[in-house]
């Protein structure tokens, strides 16, 4: 069964994530800090990039359950795909640029969470 609204969203998560790990790679061969050194310029991106792959694999689940179980329509799952992502990406540059935005994204990445888990329990039991 296609899953096209999911193949969309994970990909762009997944190129986040990715693009996200890469400046931690790039900052420790421009820093020359090894596996377990953790510079102070290290520690924001580090944590951008593990905080958005921790999220990653719970809020793309989700999207992909709705979407098989055919619980929301395609607009609805946009809206909860496309507000992740955008949580995810405020909050990793929250972090990185020492900004509040990361108070932001975190809030978003919340909320879609909770309508996703919502939406997900609703449809269980008026199905």
């Amino acid at each position: 069964m296609p899953v096209p609204i999911t193949l969309l969203y994970g990909g762009l998560t997944a190129l986040l994530v990715t693009l996200l790990g890469a400046n931690v790679s790039r900052l420790r061969l421009t820093l020359k800090a090894g596996p377990r050194d953790l510079p102070p310029e290290l520690v924001r991106p580090v944590r951008a990039h593990g905080n958005s792959a921790e999220w990653a694999a719970l809020g793309l689940l989700l999207l992909l359950v709705l979407e098989l179980s055919g619980a929301a329509g395609s607009m609805v799952l946009h809206l909860f795909g496309g507000f992740f992502l955008l949580g995810r990406a405020l909050h990793a540059y929250g972090i990185c640029a020492r900004s509040l935005m990361h108070m932001v994204g975190a809030a978003i990445n919340y909320l879609v969470l909770l309508a996703m888990s919502g939406w997900a329990i609703w449809f269980h039991f008026v199905r």
